[in-house]
């Protein structure tokens, strides 16, 4: 049973069970990019930093090879690769932070390599050790630590992503593949506040289903989802789409969704749709249950709730505020949604763009994010 088990007993496929941070070995780049200006504006994924994170798997040549960080540049794909014709790839985002006390910090990576870990079981390929992709991650942090913006809500958004490097047009297993890592410097979300979106509901589409692959980070969920965005767009100026599954609430756009409002019980409550397979397991929505929870305020929820719940709460003055969530920008506010060429209003603050609890919400996860707030299981310090 070789190969088969870590020392916690975790299982992995193929022939190694997991590279190791202890085998990495570091390439340097004969010349480095400038970095950007202190009063740069940034955009998401515009910039990229010197290193990236090589991992390669060969299931003829031992299984996992050993980690190599190397300059950050193209590689080369044959026009065969099975990941170009049947988008056999995953990927992660997540960020690094410089805190208020200059330290550098990961937020919870390990749930998003647990995550990684499902999407590549998915994709029939070998699993790795979260903490020793972790451990790896914090060496690439280390050596590229001065791309990291210290300004307010700036961040180093990091990006795992995994593809078949099996060069046939057959569909089968895969024998050989790629896990790396890039880096990239971002600013807010919203820098110059918070921008409510709107969003478009299409009964003629669903993006995941029972029993299928929803909850999977990989591209297939992703690519196919823009032709319904941009006809909302086209049609109602809305912003994403309002993911269902036979009337039943899903995801909004990429995040989790969430709605605040008093329940037809009389209850103050904020959902969520629960984790069923049809939706992304997000850290951000994760983080966001524990901390609402832990205010004993209100209800907390992950419970399937319909559209025309939502419609019959808008029309009766009962939802307070409603949110996307994601690493990109923790929350995104809602102000309205389209369903069958109506739109419903949702309440948000004017002056603010966007409610009490999703401005709370902020606060507290930037609070963790910055290190103000200790919370030791979830901030991997470099």
């Amino acid at each position: 049973m070789l190969g088969l088990f870590n020392r916690t007993g975790m299982r992995f496929m193929g022939t190694k069970q997991s590279f190791h941070k202890s085998d990495l070995t570091f390439q340097e780049r004969p010349n480095l990019k400038p970095k950007p200006a202190a009063d740069h504006q940034y955009t998401f994924g515009g910039l990229s930093t010197d290193y990236m994170l090589e991992i390669n798997y060969d299931v003829h040549n031992g299984g996992w090879q050993r980690p190599l960080i190397k300059a950050n540049e193209p590689f080369e794909l044959d026009p065969a690769n099975a990941t170009l014709h049947y988008s056999i790839e995953c990927f992660e985002g997540l960020k690094a932070y410089i805190t208020h006390d200059d330290r550098t910090m990961l937020f919870r990576p390990d749930k998003n390599f647990e995550r990684m870990n499902s999407s590549h079981r998915q994709l029939g390929f070998p699993e790795f050790n979260p903490k020793e992709m972790t451990e790896c991650l914090k060496e690439l942090i280390k050596i590229e630590k001065e791309w990291i913006p210290r300004r307010p809500m700036h961040s180093l958004y990091v990006r795992p992503t995994s593809i078949c490097m099996d060069d046939r047009l057959s569909l089968s297993k895969v024998e050989k593949m790629k896990t790396f890592i890039i880096l990239s410097p971002v600013g807010p979300y919203y820098p110059r506040g918070f921008v409510p979106v709107k969003l478009y509901c299409d009964t003629n589409t669903v993006r995941a289903w029972p029993q299928g692959f929803g909850d999977k980070k990989i591209g297939g969920n992703y690519g196919p989802t823009l032709r319904t965005s941009r006809m909302g767009n086209l049609k109602f100026g809305t912003d994403q789409v309002l993911w269902l599954l036979h009337d039943w609430v899903t995801e909004a756009g990429t995040m989790n969704f969430f709605v605040f409002w008093k329940n037809e019980e009389g209850e103050d409550e904020l959902i969520t749709p629960p984790l069923d397979g049809t939706i992304l397991p997000g850290v951000t929505r994760d983080s966001i249950l524990t901390l609402t929870k832990e205010l004993r305020q209100f209800k907390v929820s992950t419970r399937p709730f319909k559209i025309q719940e939502l419609m019959k709460a808008c029309t009766e003055k009962r939802v307070y505020e409603a949110f996307g969530a994601g690493t990109a920008a923790i929350v995104s506010p809602v102000q309205s949604f389209v369903y069958d060429n109506v739109t419903y209003e949702i309440p948000v603050d004017k002056e603010k763009g966007a409610g009490k609890l999703t401005q709370r919400i902020l606060q507290m996860m930037l609070d963790l994010q910055d290190g103000k707030t200790n919370r030791p299981e979830w901030q991997f310090y470099v």
